[in-house]
């Protein structure tokens, strides 16, 4: 008789799961036998124990890929391998997408998630990630300020914010990293775009909110790439560059200059030159640049590593501003303990070396009179300049010749990533990621004393600066991934606990009034005569954070996701710090359903809503603090036989608190035909209340007149279209043509400003010209950052000068008023109404044709330097030099400058090719080798009189730098 209790014999049934065509693991995928049931992990791995003795049936299936089945046979306490290559039917629905703690098939995402690879990337000479995705992503608009390596930002569905930072959240690696730019450069610059290989834009607060207060401006996941060969393998990539200026202000020139004063102010005309000297031509070049790139990578049977050096070395088109940087990327996986535990390691680390454009050159090249020379022989400076103590524009060559400023930064971020699968069940994990990102910046600028703008005011500047910043996370979380029996689906849940610290340091020391040019740069001489501030503005922040998720997949068909994260911030005030932020999305796959199975043409169509709440706390530090500063000299006390400088403290308000935005999204996936063509239709809307503004405050309450408060409320809204179309498949190596498309709407509203009412509207945007001029204003019922200005009459076409529409006609009903200090009104703002994007990618044999195209419509800008040099008053003011104007003067006829008028907001829609690549591979001595062209900035075509339509995100043209066009040629070989 058997004995009481015994129990059946069982075994167990390990094995991979992959693509059948690309031989690469698939994760996630449903392995069952019996009542037994696992998930594989990232790296297609499963393990199923627990397996009763005898034969069965093992079966895999994923979304996307046709259901595999293999008889196997187990044997009590043995261990049986089985592995799975599974044909793929719609495998656009199976890609792995990275999203926060995690990763999911795209047929799963219940949120507005998109993924860039790396085979879709933009080309050419990229310096810094963000333009990699540069008119890929719908609703996602990347500008940059056309420097190397110079500060760019990402707008995720427009601003959410006015006071506070409307930067999305980077996390490379599951590694966050600040944002802030540090020596004046992009803030990912220290990352080489070589070493990247999927950007994922995570768009809608659903998706983003498992990350809390970093989230509200969306987020940007960047995974870097890691070896899929057995190795080791070397690769070796080089590329060589050239960029040219495409456009420049227009200026009059030293003949129509000359006509100018002639006829304007002919008692000028004896102090005019008899040069024709072009200043840009002076300050301007062709910038070469360099990239050399060598990997070494390789995959052992546990392990998979990757290691990176790259050099960059790139010239600005205007003289003196370059980029070059040293970078490298060590990326290491290690599979330990029967596969239990996956522990990766990843290290970026660079030097970056810029040097910048010191001193006011593009705008003196601009003001300069063109029938001066440039060298004078007679001046101990050796160059030509006005001899004057008054306002005049200075020589920009001897500005780039003996000025300096520049900077070094040492960046390194990395972090270490251990996930343990418990033995006993496998389907929880333990995860925990370690993190670091630590940044050392150093700025230098030098300005001689002798220079004419420093004999006039100044006397010479040297400023030396730093920034030391250490920032540490500690993130911790428990993952339960597994299917459930009793019915087709997958449950998923996550909780965890994050810890970030960051403590910074920014010593500071400046001096005015040299007495010596003699060290520059290396060193200090101070006397009676100098002026010196010394400051070093310490910041310690942290922020605590509890987190969960659940998802649920029932059948595939039904999908449900929800998310909760708390966060403690040291940036707010006691009972203020803490705040919460849930989200919660539906997908129905309604494709899946019977009355449309029998719709052949229809591969996927999934309809997405979801809700979320996200905080903004990317603002300054110590605002719930008061603070003291020095009184104006008409509040001196005297005391003593003396008077003394008094302190007062700032207005604060201890009850500051969180920016919050609600946001709610409805979309729709689709594929047809095979998945041929698929894309995504969303419509979303995002209301954010409690906005951080500086205000004023009631008179006589404080010893300020503003405080910084919550008070606003904002709204964007907006609609999202892309279509992907594998428009020819290539076969026998024939013609094979793949093209995407997204076109996106947003539009921004601010709602209120202020809910007492004492101020309608704040006045923002600062112009160069006149005294505290603002061109921008913030009034609820329009955009922020709406231009403010009056409207002009014309006559013919042709404005007429100081005579506007009034805002509101007079009793006499007089239709038109002299001068507008009481007439301003918004007229248009910089955000464009739509934005489009197209990218096509052609192959033909061994060779491949790519271009991207991208367009604005509806975005406006305000041609400040048009503004400010288009009238005769450059050359008739009789306490300033003859200065340079614009040629718009030669049309308005202005004889005084229109700052507020609106015929300097200027139409700045456009379409530009950023990209076309042609490329050929080909094998060479036994090896891949792929040679390359690129143009970047190829055209635009645009109807803006400036420098560039995209003139920043606030639409301010100002002598902004100037946009090259660039051509790169590059080679690359694998061995």
């Amino acid at each position: 008789m058997a004995q009481l209790g015994a129990q059946q014999p069982t075994g167990t049934i390990r094995g991979h799961v992959t693509d059948a065509a690309t031989q690469q693991p698939l994760s996630a995928a449903t392995v069952a036998v019996g009542s037994r049931a696992t998930l594989t992990q990232t790296d297609g791995r499963f393990v199923l124990t627990g397996v009763p003795a005898g034969t069965d049936s093992v079966r895999a299936r994923m979304l996307g890929y046709a259901p595999a089945v293999q008889a196997v046979t187990v044997a009590g306490g043995d261990t049986v391998v089985v592995d799975f290559a599974l044909n793929a039917q719609a495998v656009g629905l199976s890609v792995v997408v990275v999203t926060g703690y995690g990763a999911q098939r795209a047929g799963d995402i219940t949120g507005a998630v998109t993924q860039v690879s790396s085979a879709e990337f933009n080309t050419g000479r990229i310096v810094t990630p963000q333009q990699l995705i540069q008119g890929k992503v719908a609703g996602v608009q990347v500008v940059d300020n056309n420097e190397p390596g110079g500060g760019l930002f990402i707008r995720i569905r427009g601003a959410t914010s006015v006071n506070a930072s409307s930067d999305p959240l980077y996390v490379i690696d599951g590694m966050p990293v600040t944002s802030v730019l540090s020596a004046g450069r992009d803030a990912l610059n220290f990352l080489n775009p070589e070493d990247i290989e999927s950007i994922t834009v995570l768009k809608d607060a659903s998706a983003a909110a498992i990350y809390g207060a970093n989230a509200a401006n969306g987020v940007v996941l960047i995974t870097t790439k890691k070896s899929r060969q057995h190795g080791p393998e070397i690769q070796f990539s080089t590329s060589l560059s050239s960029s040219s200026v495409t456009r420049l202000p227009s200026l009059l020139s030293a003949s129509e200059f000359q006509a100018a004063v002639a006829a304007q102010a002919p008692a000028r005309s004896a102090i005019l030159g008899n040069a024709n000297t072009n200043w840009f031509d002076l300050i301007d070049r062709t910038g070469f640049g360099q990239q050399h790139d060598v990997v070494v990578s390789g995959v052992g049977q546990n392990s998979n590593y990757r290691f990176s050096v790259g050099y960059l070395d790139q010239d600005g088109i205007i003289r003196s501003s370059s980029t070059e940087r040293l970078s490298l990327g060590v990326s290491y996986e290690q599979i330990l303990l029967n596969d239990n535990l996956d522990i990766k390691t990843n290290l970026r680390g660079s030097r970056s070396s810029d040097h910048f454009q010191a001193g006011d050159v593009l705008g003196n090249a601009v003001g300069m009179a063109p029938t001066q020379p440039v060298y004078d022989p007679t001046n101990p400076t050796g160059y030509w300049d006005w001899p004057t103590t008054g306002a005049a524009a200075s020589n920009p060559v001897a500005s780039l010749n003996r000025s300096v400023s520049q900077g070094t930064t040492w960046r390194s971020v990395g972090n270490m990533q251990g996930a343990y699968h418990l033995p006993f069940l496998r389907s929880l994990t333990a995860n925990l990621n370690l993190g670091y990102d630590l940044t050392q910046a150093n700025n230098q600028t030098f300005i001689p004393n002798d220079l004419a703008a420093q004999i006039r005011q100044g006397q010479g500047l040297l400023s030396l600066s730093n920034r030391n910043q250490t920032s540490l996370v500690g993130e911790g979380y428990l993952n339960y991934s597994a299917p459930i029996i009793a019915v087709p689906g997958n449950i998923d849940l996550t909780a965890g606990y994050s810890y970030s610290t960051s403590h910074s340091e920014s010593p500071f020391f400046q001096e005015t009034g040299l007495p010596s040019n003699l060290l520059g740069i290396n060193g200090v001489v101070v006397d009676t005569t100098s002026v010196v501030q010394n400051s070093n503005y310490v910041v310690d922040y942290k922020l605590i954070s509890f987190f969960g998720r659940f998802n649920y997949n029932l059948n595939d068909r039904y999908l449900l996701a929800a998310s909760v994260r708390h966060d403690g911030s040291s940036r707010f005030g006691p009972g203020h710090q803490w705040g919460t932020f849930p989200s919660v999305s539906l997908a129905w796959r309604i494709s899946q359903e019977s009355f449309l199975r029998s719709v052949t043409a229809l591969s996927d169509l999934k309809i997405r809503a979801s809700w979320a709440k996200t905080g903004n706390q990317a603002f300054g530090d110590y605002l719930q603090y008061p603070t003291y500063t020095y009184s104006n000299g008409l509040a001196q006390y005297y005391f003593g036989g003396q008077f003394i400088p008094t302190i007062r403290p700032g207005a604060v308000d201890p009850d500051i608190h969180w920016e919050s935005t609600e946001s709610y999204n409805v979309g729709v996936d689709y594929a047809l035909f095979g998945q041929r063509i698929s894309g995504a239709l969303d419509w979303y809307t995002k209301n954010t209340s409690d906005l951080i503004f500086t205000v004023p405050v009631p008179a006589g309450t404080n010893f300020t007149n503003l405080v910084t408060t919550n008070v606003g409320t904002m709204r964007n809204r907006g609609i999202e279209f892309s279509v992907n179309a594998k428009v020819l498949e290539p076969r026998a190596e024939g013609l094979g043509w793949t093209a995407g498309f997204t076109v996106s709407h947003n539009g921004n509203e601010l709602l209120s400003i202020n809910p007492n009412h004492s101020v309608s509207q704040i006045n923002v945007g600062p112009i160069g010209g006149g005294t505290g001029n603002t061109i921008q204003v913030l009034m609820p019922g329009h955009p922020i950052n709406s231009f403010f200005v009056c409207q002009q009459v014309y006559q013919n076409g042709k404005p007429v000068q100081n005579t506007y529409v009034p805002l509101v006609q007079n009793a006499a009903g007089d239709s038109t008023v002299q001068g507008c200090t009481n007439d301003l009104r918004p007229f248009h703002s910089p955000w464009p109404t739509v934005e489009l994007g197209h990218s096509s990618y052609f192959t033909f044999h061994a060779f491949d044709l790519s271009f991207t195209l991208r367009a604005q419509l509806g975005s406006y800008v305000y041609n400040n330097v048009a503004a400010s040099n288009g009238s005769y008053q450059n050359i008739t003011s009789g306490n300033v030099t003859p200065t340079n104007m614009d040629a718009s003067v030669l049309k308005t006829g202005f004889t005084a400058p229109q700052y507020l008028s609106d015929f300097y907001v200027q139409d700045a829609s456009f379409l530009r090719m950023d990209n076309i690549t042609l490329g050929c591979s080909f094998q060479y001595g036994g090896r891949p080798w792929r040679a390359y062209a690129t143009v970047q900035n190829a055209f635009t075509i645009t109807g803006y009189d400036g420098v560039d339509p995209t003139a920043g995100l606030n639409g301010l043209d100002n002598n902004i730098y100037p946009r090259s066009r660039t051509f790169t040629g590059g080679l690359s070989v694998r061995f």
